[in-house]
């Protein structure tokens, strides 16, 4: 699954891999505010990052697929990214005779799009964020958290109001909000695609808040540029949509407490996951 994962032969040019979009990098994101397409336009949104993804009970930003193995192999057939045609894939792949071995040797079996997206699926639940500050206080290091960033958990807890929405072991309730995050002419209606219900108009996936200060820029559109700015933009009590999320409300926070609040979500960094690109099977 790494060596799928970070091999552009999956693409229709054998150009663009899984990491060049999920670069471990940008912690595992690209680091742009929205992806690339193949033809080197934009997407329609912010790439998420892999950290974490099998704890996701959806996948995509509105949840259209509902594990990684469904997900896999939609980014490689999907003409605006990697643009392979998915019937040729097996095909392509028995044509590399270390690979033809490496399924052998896994599955028992020939090259299958099913087994394609198993593996791929499978390494991308190795990605984990782990063993932060924030987890290492919470196992009884007190020295483990700065004193700014224990104010800053208590902000998340209370008045920043952040664990409504971001709770639990992956800092997600897993749902789909409209925070009035500003569309930017997009006109992406988000879970609406999805569902069909008009409440679920411009609601997208609340994402881990695991290691998110690597994979800046924020939102599903990369609007906002920083940690900094995100926290103000929830202070504001979001945009302004029509659907927009009753929760969403001003926070009232002190320039002190935001800066808190910042750090408290820096301290969920996790330790640094060593990944050495693959060689490529020949």
């Amino acid at each position: 699954g790494k060596t799928l994962f970070f091999d552009p032969r999956l693409s229709g040019d054998n150009k663009i891999s899984c990491a060049s979009c999920h670069n471990p990098k940008f912690g595992w994101s690209d680091g742009l505010p929205r992806g690339k397409s193949v033809s080197g336009g934009e997407l329609l949104r912010n790439v998420p990052t892999i950290f974490n993804s099998g704890l996701n009970k959806f996948q995509m930003w509105d949840g259209r697929f509902l594990s990684l193995e469904e997900q896999a192999l939609k980014p490689v057939s999907n003409t605006l990214e990697m643009n392979q045609d998915i019937a040729e894939l097996p095909a392509k792949l028995k044509g590399i005779p270390g690979y033809v071995s490496l399924f052998k040797k896994v599955f028992n079996e020939e090259i299958t799009l099913d087994n394609i997206a198993k593996a791929i699926a499978s390494f991308e639940r190795t990605v984990v964020s782990t063993n932060s500050a924030y987890d290492r206080d919470f196992k009884g290091d007190e020295k483990a958290l700065s004193p700014v960033a224990k104010k800053g958990r208590l902000i998340f807890l209370s008045k920043g109001r952040c664990a409504l929405c971001h709770g639990g072991y992956n800092f997600t309730n897993n749902l789909f909000h409209n925070l009035g995050v500003p569309d930017l002419g997009l006109n992406d209606l988000g879970r609406y695609n999805v569902t069909l219900l008009e409440y679920d108009t411009g609601a997208f996936k609340t994402p881990t808040l695991r290691s998110i200060a690597l994979s800046a820029p924020y939102t599903h559109n990369g609007s906002l540029k920083t940690l900094e700015e995100v926290v103000e933009f929830y202070n504001q009590g979001g945009g302004s949509s029509k659907y927009k999320d009753p929760t969403m409300a001003p926070l009232g926070l002190s320039e002190d407490e935001k800066s808190s609040l910042v750090e408290f979500l820096k301290s969920l960094t996790g330790e640094g996951v060593e990944i050495t690109p693959p060689v490529l099977p020949q």
